[in-house]
């Protein structure tokens, strides 16, 4: 078995937190303070899901950069054997080989499969679907999992038949802009319809609305967002359920980090119209009063109920916007800090991974504050 045949992940969590902290650190020339030390760029959320992110194309390459990430000193207890090169042009065959003989690695490859067998297995159709959504390479001569169109597919006819709004947003994201044969069938609109009180699925009915030069509908999406409840982009949703599919071992733990971190680094390349919000509500001499109220009770809602950093990050931006007042900011920034602070000496790598799965868990069920 081959490390490139075995495994891979988007981006790491860790790193797109730290990549947004820098980001937002980092304002415009001659920007307000916001605090002592934080300067606000004016609203280009998400910056997790910048357009330079390198976005691996296959399942493989996605878990592999995992893989890659979980490679440490020689007898860590929860990393994989180092390898000098992960890059497949600049690999030494025979080392790689070396390293997959490993007890740790057989492990490590074990677990996966025996996480993705009982995501496929369970009786709850959100597990099957996570486990359709990270298409991990079903055996050693698999080099790319079910092909992207046949994944659209299979996330698509689970979402026809489906009233849980986790596996609709799923499978209406990964087939957005796409025309394989089921997408056709997803839309906005149902998306709101079974996720009441969600913000999110209206955010992409602006953006329909705005594309489309449909003032009224603009407005009907402005109005729905702000009267909304929270706003859940699910980022981490599949971690817990992750969690759920793994045994107790060393090589299990490994297993579920780098598939938790492959669903993180997946929902974070999945770009959100974001932008379209805040162009919607920049604040202009001729911006109606009625539109200003629904903006800043959006700016709320994103501050208050959402569940990802960026996303309060942006509801701070739409208000420092309006008020010049960088507290909110301040305080994300801060909250980021935390998140991606290094671990405490002494503590052992198996610790940091359960500590991350723990945070990530924690995120998928409560507003990020």
């Amino acid at each position: 078995m081959t490390a490139g045949k075995t495994v891979a992940a988007i981006t790491a969590a860790v790193a797109l937190l730290a990549t947004a902290w820098l980001y937002f650190r980092e304002g415009p020339a001659g920007a307000p303070e916001a605090g002592a030390t934080l300067r606000v760029q004016e609203p280009a959320p998400y910056m997790s899901r910048s357009p330079t992110t390198a976005r691996p194309s296959t399942p493989r390459a996605r878990l592999a950069a995992a893989e890659s990430r979980l490679r440490g000193a020689q007898g860590e207890a929860c990393s994989l054997p180092p390898l000098a090169s992960m890059a497949p042009a600049g690999s030494d065959p025979a080392a790689r080989q070396a390293v997959e003989d490993t007890r740790a690695f057989k492990d490590f490859a074990a677990s996966l499969h025996h996480i993705d067998d009982t995501l496929r297995s369970s009786s709850e159709s959100y597990a099957n679907a996570v486990a359709i959504w990270l298409n991990v390479p079903r055996n050693d001569l698999d080099e790319s999992g079910v092909p992207e169109a046949e994944r659209r597919r299979q996330l698509a006819a689970l979402a026809v038949l489906t009233s849980d709004p986790r596996i609709y947003a799923m499978a209406f994201l990964t087939c957005r802009g796409s025309s394989d044969n089921g997408c056709h069938a997803l839309n906005a609109r149902r998306w709101a319809q079974l996720d009441t009180g969600n913000a999110m699925p209206w955010l992409y009915l602006l953006d329909e609305a705005v594309k489309g030069g449909d003032v009224s509908s603009q407005e009907e999406a402005l109005f729905q967002m702000a009267a909304s409840t929270r706003m859940d982009d699910r980022t981490y949703a599949p971690v817990p359920t992750i969690g759920g599919a793994t045994g107790a071992s060393t090589g299990d733990l490994i297993a579920a980090y780098a598939l938790s971190e492959t669903a993180v680094g997946i929902a974070a390349a999945q770009v959100q119209p974001i932008s379209t919000l805040t162009r919607a509500c920049k604040p202009t001499p001729v911006l109606d009063a009625n539109r200003a109220q629904h903006c800043s009770r959006i700016a709320d809602l994103l501050f208050d109920h959402s569940d990802t950093p960026m996303l309060r990050m942006t509801g701070a931006a739409m208000t420092r916007r309006v008020t010049n007042d960088g507290e909110r900011a301040a305080l994300v920034s801060r909250e980021i800090d935390r998140m991606t602070d290094p671990a405490e000496p002494g503590a052992t790598s198996c610790d940091r991974l359960r500590e991350r799965m723990k945070l990530w868990t924690q995120m998928s069920r409560h507003p990020v504050k």
